[in-house]
């Protein structure tokens, strides 16, 4: 498959131009100009997904979490970095990124997530063009806000979440944003949300939160995973005939115990 082909397909459907100004998406590593064989997708890149794509002769990795955010001076294979990028261009591995451009789509992360939720009537939370923006916020039919935690945990199948707010609250109305978006706490307020489902909520945004009476469930980071699937099946629907596989590796960084 023409690699340029599937780099118009991703920049058609997440533009590069969505993306925030502090992030760094598109093609990291490598070329697109050459067949690709086999794509692998990843949530994250590690040693470990690059070891996975070797064995698999995956030579195109798409992720959403950048490998490299901002410019770097130098590139030595004793660094973790280095030897990332040296043992992808030595296999004849590109690296894409779709990032915040990825978030911010009609089609994209946060589109995903309120349908995996089942939102009726979802709109994005926070417009940054006339038609796109961060999050999105919908409707549900009315449910307590601990049997919808019991919910949550069910559908993204983690054991562990993190609450702040007032869990007698009854929840007809739900913000989400996949990744770190406890930001929006604020704005999900202001739009009459019950609940902000998010991750990498700070101790003193929880407060803050607290503060206004804004209910925020913290599931986590890693749920961000979800959207492989979607982006493979998005990708065979462009006509991408090349192997696609989802990455194995488990790349969250967290354990409980």
């Amino acid at each position: 498959m023409d690699g340029i082909e599937i780099k118009k397909v991703m920049e058609n459907n997440f533009p590069t131009s969505l993306a925030y100004d502090w992030d760094n998406v598109g093609l990291q590593v490598g070329t697109l100009n050459k067949d690709v064989t086999s794509i692998l997708v990843s949530l994250d890149l590690t040693k470990e997904v690059i070891e996975e794509a070797i064995n698999n002769k995956s030579n195109l990795i798409i992720v959403h979490h950048p490998l490299l955010f901002r410019a770097i001076k130098k590139i030595t294979l004793d660094s973790y970095l280095g030897k990332c990028i040296e043992m992808l261009i030595k296999n004849d591995i590109a690296l894409y990124v779709a990032h915040t451009n990825f978030d911010l789509s009609n089609v994209g992360m946060n589109f995903i997530l309120a349908e995996k939720l089942k939102l009726k009537n979802h709109k994005p939370l926070d417009y940054t063009t006339e038609e796109e923006g961060l999050g999105r916020i919908g409707e549900v039919k009315d449910i307590s806000t601990s049997d919808y935690i019991d919910f949550i945990k069910v559908l993204f199948n983690i054991k562990d979440v993190r609450f702040i707010g007032n869990i007698e609250k009854k929840i007809s109305k739900v913000a989400v944003c996949g990744g770190s978006g406890a930001d929006l706490f604020m704005k999900s307020k202001l739009q009459k949300a019950d609940i902000l489902i998010t991750g990498d909520v700070s101790y003193h945004k929880a407060l803050d939160a607290l503060a206004i009476g804004m209910n925020i469930l913290d599931v986590g980071h890693n749920i961000e995973k979800i959207y492989a699937n979607h982006l493979r099946n998005l990708l065979v629907n462009e006509g991408i005939d090349c192997k696609i596989e989802i990455s194995e590796v488990n790349t969250n960084p967290y354990q409980f115990l």
